[in-house]
């Protein structure tokens, strides 16, 4: 497979308007940058023209947008114009402003990829450099939660919940195949809601917004007209890529419910610090096995205390070690494949694969420990409801360790969601969402 090269601009790119929250004018020039520059603002208005880079490590702020901090100077609502740079896949460039937020444009990526792509990109003799995922990433807080998972492309899960009759429940779930962000993610704008405005111009925010470049929600209405009927959660996504793009490019999965900039700051910082901690082992060289580094807390079971919380029992019980476990949250699991299982008899005996069916039923386990560790739910079962967009990626055979990790997406009452991914060293196996139900076992 031939290495992706880095890019930059041809020219520049003159970018002139008013900043979404502060109303400001503004003069923002986007200019070529040398290979391995990274993208960096340059504030023009302040004495010496101080630099911010774009880096996850200078998020200072993350009310109703995200704001970075170096040398003295900030930049602010910065996602929309990273987003941009992240769907046509820039690495290199420099962002002159005279003001501390960019334009707001149209309220999406779209105002900024336009006249990016009149004057053309730059392929540079560098390879563009991906930093694997190699270990889960989350941060909760109440029923909003945001997971970033190993993944061989780049993904993105959104869940979005809201009580307005024209929103409820929205999921987009999409993966950076082609032109699909360019597409799906880039036109959609940002959101309101009427009856916040007031309140947000008195915190001095959204004094650049209109229902032009704004989508403004009345109580039972809209005040915009939309460019597509989940506009919301499409723009959601919008703003995980411009924020994710401060960590550079990455291959991940990131499953978002309810989630916004502090969500993404919070896993963003969780990643630069084991960054961090694997270059400094590999400069000492030391081993950075994928699953290692974990909180002092964090809960391990072995065979013995897995059967204490799942009733299963061999054939049937298809998870040897829970390496991770944070309990209704998410959990890691082993399932050692191996020749001498009952269903190699008879499941392909010249060619053995692990059936597809025992695969759903292996990842489910990891997902029924994580809800039934609790000591209130001990004793308990829990059963399938519903399976949904599961995917067998390769094949599984005897001499292969099946790594789950399940992700706790929603909870409620007795009910459950749980995402799990499979990989067999590194490399993603299957997945799917599993529905359960704790029920007494009787």
């Amino acid at each position: 497979m031939t290495a992706e090269k880095q890019h930059t601009l041809q020219g520049p790119v003159s970018c002139d308007g008013v900043g979404l929250h502060s109303g400001k004018l503004v003069r923002m020039t986007l200019k070529p940058a040398p290979a391995d520059t990274g993208i960096i603002f340059i504030r023009t208005d302040l004495d010496g023209h101080p630099e911010v880079r774009a880096s996850a490590e200078l998020i200072s702020a993350t009310t109703r947008a995200t704001t970075l901090t170096e040398n003295g100077a900030s930049v602010t609502t910065i996602e929309h114009v990273l987003a941009a740079l992240a769907i046509l896949k820039i690495d290199n460039c420099y962002i002159e402003m005279d003001s501390a937020e960019p334009p707001v444009g149209d309220g999406s990526a779209q105002g900024f990829i336009d006249p990016i792509l009149k004057v053309g990109l730059k392929e540079q003799d560098r390879e563009r450099v991906y930093y694997d995922i190699d270990h889960v990433f989350t941060h909760y807080d109440g029923d909003r939660s945001i997971a970033v998972l190993p993944y061989p492309g780049f993904r993105i899960t959104f869940t979005s919940i809201n009580p307005h009759p024209l929103l409820g429940t929205q999921v987009m779930d999409v993966e950076d195949k082609g032109d699909t962000f360019l597409r799906e993610i880039a036109p959609a704008r940002t959101v309101a809601f009427e009856e916040e405005i007031a309140q947000l111009r008195k915190m001095g925010l959204g004094l650049g917004g209109t229902v032009d470049n704004v989508v403004v929600f009345t109580k039972d209405g809209m005040l915009s007209k939309p460019r597509f009927q989940d506009e919301l959660i499409r723009h959601k996504i919008l703003d995980v890529l411009g924020d994710m793009y401060l960590l550079g490019p990455i291959h991940a999965h990131i499953i978002c419910m309810k989630s916004g900039h502090a969500f993404n700051d919070n896993v963003s910082r969780q990643i630069v610090a084991y960054r961090k901690k694997q270059e400094h082992r590999n400069h000492h060289g030391q081993c950075t096995a994928a699953n290692e580094t974990r909180s002092e807390n964090m809960i391990t079971l072995d065979i013995q205390e897995i059967q204490k919380i799942l009733p299963h029992r061999y054939p049937m019980l298809l998870v040897d070690r829970i390496v991770e476990l944070e309990p209704m949250k998410r959990a890691v699991g082993i399932k050692n494949i191996t020749f001498n299982e009952p269903q190699f008899m008879g499941h392909f005996p010249n060619n053995p694969i692990m059936p597809g069916v025992l695969l759903i039923e292996a990842m489910a386990q990891v997902g029924g420990v994580t809800l039934l560790y609790p000591e209130e739910n001990r004793g308990k079962i829990a059963v399938f409801g519903k399976i949904d967009k599961v995917r067998f990626r390769r094949p599984i055979k005897p001499g292969d360790q099946l790594v789950t990790t399940a992700i706790i997406t929603k909870i409620k009452g007795n009910m459950g969601v749980a995402h799990c991914e499979g990989t067999v060293d590194g490399e993603a196996a299957c997945e799917g969402d599993f529905f359960f139900a704790l029920a007494e076992n009787k």
